[in-house]
């Protein structure tokens, strides 16, 4: 493997000072599952003048719940000076011309949790504010979690344009509200938005496609061979041991976890592995990055909402009738409660 990029620059407790959002007005764009969970954090970890900015919809009604103001997202933009954008991307650029930019002052801070938008020309911010990724690698619910347990989590971060002289301060002192930077696991690492864009994509397009692509396969060829596929199912995803030994990669290594399984195990998959034609794999991978990295995929996808998303629909509507894995999984549901209905009958 050649030599790429230099090693990011890592963030950690003590790199971040709150009182660097002293008598600034922190609002957030968005209530679903990452603003709820960010804003949450915030709040319990000191930061008191925060509003949230959303739809009259479930979300709005979640935040007074919360005991957070809200207001529509213009008015948000226009009250706030320092914004986190958390409504999904395609649907940011349009918020953003119409409800956030004419709001904005000069010094204000943008702050993106996905680099998506600034990487494939999705929408401009002015020059005279202050341009912040603060990317969690992390579901919201589980980030709520983890602060709640003191514990961190990994962030991605960067200043994309620094017009207030002030935005390195305004974003440590965030990822250190949100809990990314704690002392008990977690960290934040410099990534460009653009390179944070690319990676999110890649990762998606390229381990997702291999992933699913194996899942149907170990199925499909498991059962030909005669094999049950419930048992399939619980082996590949269900009984949990694959999600712990991802688990076991970001604890010990991803080859360090190997020692945690048996030899037979160790030598059946690295003797497999290294048997394999890379080659095609290697292709497929390399396609994919560079019309993610070209600005083909994102054009590709902006063409396809402005048509109405038809094709989206059909692709899922296609896994949806084509999906072996629901009616498996509804299987050994049932299976369990009717066992556990002969045991209570005992």
């Amino acid at each position: 493997m050649s030599e790429g990029a230099p090693p990011l620059r890592a963030f950690t407790a003590g790199d971040g000072d709150l009182r660097h959002l002293a008598g600034r007005t922190i609002g957030f764009v968005g209530y679903g599952n990452q603003g709820r969970a960010q804003a949450l954090n915030l709040r319990d970890s000191g930061v008191s003048d925060i509003l949230v900015g959303t739809l009259q919809d479930d979300t709005w009604s979640q935040a007074e719940a919360d005991g957070f103001p809200v207001r529509p997202i213009a008015e948000a933009a226009q009250a706030a000076d320092v914004l986190l954008l958390l409504i999904p991307d395609e649907e940011l650029p349009e918020t953003f011309r119409g409800q956030i930019a004419p709001h904005l002052r000069p010094n204000d801070a943008l702050v993106f949790a996905s680099g998506y938008n600034l990487a494939f020309d999705g929408l401009t911010p002015p020059p005279d504010v202050d341009v912040l990724l603060l990317a969690p690698r992390m579901i919201g619910r589980q980030l709520r979690e983890l602060y709640q347990e003191g514990k961190g989590f990994y962030s991605y971060l960067s200043v994309e344009q620094d017009a207030s002289g002030r935005a390195w301060p305004t974003l440590l002192a965030l990822a250190e509200g949100i809990g990314t930077l704690s002392a008990s696991g977690g960290g934040g690492f410099q990534l460009s938005a653009r390179d944070e864009a690319v990676l999110d994509l890649f990762h998606e397009q390229g381990f997702g496609s291999l992933l699913g692509t194996t899942m149907y396969l170990m199925l499909e060829v498991g059962v030909q061979a005669g094999l049950p596929p419930e048992a399939l199912a619980l082996d590949l995803y269900l009984s949990g041991e694959a999600a712990e030994t991802m688990q076991a990669m970001a604890d010990l290594g991803f080859f360090e976890q190997s020692k945690l399984h048996s030899r037979t195990s160790q030598y059946g998959g690295m003797m497999r592995t290294l048997a394999m034609d890379w080659e095609p794999i290697r292709q497929h991978l390399q396609r994919i990055i560079e019309e993610v990295r070209s600005g083909a995929f994102a054009r590709q996808w902006a063409a396809e909402r402005e048509a109405g998303s038809e094709n989206f629909e059909k692709l899922r509507a296609l896994a949806g009738a084509a999906n072996p894995f629901t009616p498996i999984e509804r299987g050994i549901r049932q299976a369990l409660r009717e066992a556990q209905g002969r045991g209570e009958g005992r």
